[in-house]
């Protein structure tokens, strides 16, 4: 069966408790119960997806139940810097939160990496590549330091070596640990 615009959002009248920030969910929800009414599920599939329904809505208030302190202790603007780094001591030593808990959108991280790793790739072969091949004298500017009265290093492998620097420094920043 294929359920048209499953994504689109749309406005909710009868929200419970603030509307703002309930408008996303609400909305999904009541999308949910019209395409649950135009499509036929037996029992045990609407049993199975209305466990996982359940457990999702839980998770979510215990999460929200572990970052609360967290966020109202942030939302006091009365404290002082060396209170509100007192309070945020007490609370990572009684609560056990992790960096599952605190992030969100991490997913995108991996991706993020492996492009980033890539294109680090990419600058190191070119760098290389524009050391290792033959390039036209207009085009190698000026020579620095002379091996050979035919040969030495020019400006364009000075470049090259930038290149390759960048590439590097792309590699080393995207794997260091934060």
């Amino acid at each position: 069966m294929k359920i048209p615009r499953l994504l689109e959002i749309r406005p909710v009248k009868n929200l419970p408790g603030n509307q703002s920030e309930n408008t996303l969910l609400g909305g999904k929800v009541q999308e949910l119960i019209r395409v649950i009414g135009q499509s036929a599920v037996d029992p045990q599939q609407a049993r199975e997806y209305q466990q996982q329904i359940s457990e999702a809505f839980k998770a979510a208030e215990q999460m929200h139940k572990k970052v609360a302190p967290f966020q109202a202790l942030g939302e006091d603007n009365s404290l002082s810097r060396e209170e509100l780094l007192e309070g945020l001591e007490k609370l990572l030593a009684e609560n056990q939160i992790d960096s599952k808990i605190s992030n969100t959108g991490t997913g995108s991280k991996g991706f993020q990496k492996g492009v980033v790793l890539i294109l680090a790739v990419l600058l190191i072969t070119t760098g290389f590549a524009m050391i290792i091949m033959p390039a036209p004298a207009s085009f190698e500017i000026a020579t620095v330091f002379y091996f050979t009265p035919q040969d030495g290093v020019t400006v364009m492998d000075l470049v090259s070596l930038l290149v390759i620097f960048g590439g590097v420094l792309l590699i080393v920043l995207n794997f260091n640990k934060k």
